[in-house]
């Protein structure tokens, strides 16, 4: 992926998990981000009315737009109807079309493949039409299927995007690529037989493209299993196959949560890769964190035991979370804390307290800290939350909270801080509609966590 998409990524999300550097604001960005929308309906915005819109493209575009940063964004390439092959034929042939941008149509316009080379990001969403084509609806309402044709679609579809995503990178190699997968365009059919092979049918087709997508070093989003959930309020208009701008924000958030998830997973990869020193502790080598504690241990941010174990599983306390973290990212104090509980422990960890409590992190609780007191999932999300906050200048505010029924009960910061991590793919539920905030952290979570934010320094 394109280094400049990191950016891109950080300035969506107040610089990701844990920012600790003011060098990449908004404000300050001397290159604009250049974003692409190629294929058909659905990539030009057209809603539920027939009618061109804000589609998913557009609802991505105005995310970074949002953050006051220079974007340059069209989607005047994308055309309802347009099939694969009419996609890898505007390339080859390169097709110039009016642009189209969050402001609408503009009177200038643009030669693909010279916006293929200008592009941080193309999305790209198509496929659909080369099967409908096998898709019969009578007058009555029945539906047909024309197998032969469906499955020569689907491999039709396979080799161009093949050909698609060769010619895009013949371009631009370093472009990041978005494919957004296909639904169950007529989920108001009420014959159980005709779902199922509808339903058949997405799911092959989604494999067939997300294989080709994946190969080619693409992020292929997932979006019929999250449509289906509430399809009178995503699909509302029986009678037509497009989404309504609530269903094309469910693809845009789909989109960005897989985009920063690999950005995340090539930051990992990226760190753990070029780290030389193994730890040397005897419980970690068929753990799954073992990567990230090498990472934290060869930087010094974290240590073992005297045992020569790492003891991965184990709880952390409130005084080894701060003082790694302030460790981690150079937090200073320049006065003693204000706890008289703490004068016990070594002056490394006081200072780091100290740090974390005049940076925000960390509140006054009659003039104690418990350090020996468990972090907690939901406290730890604060933590990190008031770090971003103090950091990028503002809190982070989401466009809804996280689907998690067992945190109504947390006060507003404390939902706003596990939304910011789940929204950003760091943390995940424990199922789809629980958190768990009062679980206790472990050492490998932790370490974890601070490798994803120590690769942006």
């Amino acid at each position: 992926m394109k280094k400049f998409s990191v950016l891109l990524a950080l300035v969506l999300f107040l610089q990701l998990v844990l920012p600790f550097t003011n060098i990449v604001q908004a404000e300050d960005e001397s290159k604009s981000f250049h974003y692409v929308a190629l294929g058909d309906s659905l990539a030009a915005g057209m809603n539920e009315n027939g009618e061109i819109g804000f589609g998913y493209a557009d609802l991505l575009a105005k995310q970074y737009q949002d953050q006051k940063s220079q974007i340059v964004f069209n989607k005047g390439f994308s055309y309802p109807g347009y099939t694969t092959v009419d996609v890898l034929k505007g390339i080859e042939e390169n097709v110039t079309k009016p642009i189209y941008d969050l402001n609408g149509v503009s009177e200038k316009s643009a030669a693909i493949q010279e916006a293929i080379h200008q592009a941080d990001l193309i999305t790209l969403s198509v496929g659909a039409n080369d099967i409908l084509k096998n898709v019969n609806r009578s007058e009555t309402g029945e539906f047909s299927f024309d197998t032969a044709g469906v499955i020569k679609s689907i491999q039709d579809v396979a080799v161009n995007y093949k050909k698609i995503f060769d010619n895009i990178y013949k371009i631009n190699p370093e472009v990041d690529m978005i494919v957004m997968g296909l639904y169950n365009p007529f989920p108001y059919i009420e014959d159980p037989a005709i779902q199922k092979q509808l339903n058949m049918l997405v799911t092959n087709l989604n494999n067939s493209m997300k294989r080709i997508v994946e190969d080619n070093g693409g992020i292929f989003t997932e979006v019929a299993a999250q449509i289906a959930t509430d399809v009178k309020t995503y699909l509302p208009n029986p009678k037509n196959i497009h989404l309504s701008e609530a269903g094309y924000q469910i693809v845009a958030d789909a989109m960005m949560k897989d985009y920063l998830n690999a950005l995340f997973k090539e930051t990992e990869e990226d760190t753990t890769d070029s780290e030389i020193v193994k730890a040397p502790f005897t419980d970690i080598q068929n753990h799954w964190s073992k990567d990230y504690i090498d990472v934290v241990y060869a930087k010094g941010i974290m240590n073992g035991y005297e045992d020569g174990t790492f003891k991965p599983n184990a709880n952390m306390t409130r005084a080894q979370v701060i003082a790694v973290i302030s460790q981690a990212f150079g937090l200073t104090a320049k006065n003693k804390a204000p706890f008289n509980d703490i004068s016990h422990y070594a002056q490394q960890t006081q200072n780091g307290i100290a740090a974390a409590y005049e940076a925000g992190l960390i509140k006054e609780n009659n003039g104690n800290f418990n350090p020996q007191g468990k972090i907690t999932r939901s406290q730890l999300a604060l933590i990190l939350m008031r770090l971003s906050t103090v950091q990028a200048g503002q809190q982070y505010e989401p466009a809804k909270l996280a689907p998690f029924q067992d945190i109504a009960n947390y006060d507003r910061e404390a939902q706003l801080a596990i939304t910011f991590l789940y929204d950003t793919g760091v943390v995940q539920g424990t199922s789809a509609t629980t958190f768990s905030p009062k679980s206790n952290v472990t050492r490998a979570q932790i370490a974890k966590i601070l490798v994803l934010a120590i690769n942006k320094q």
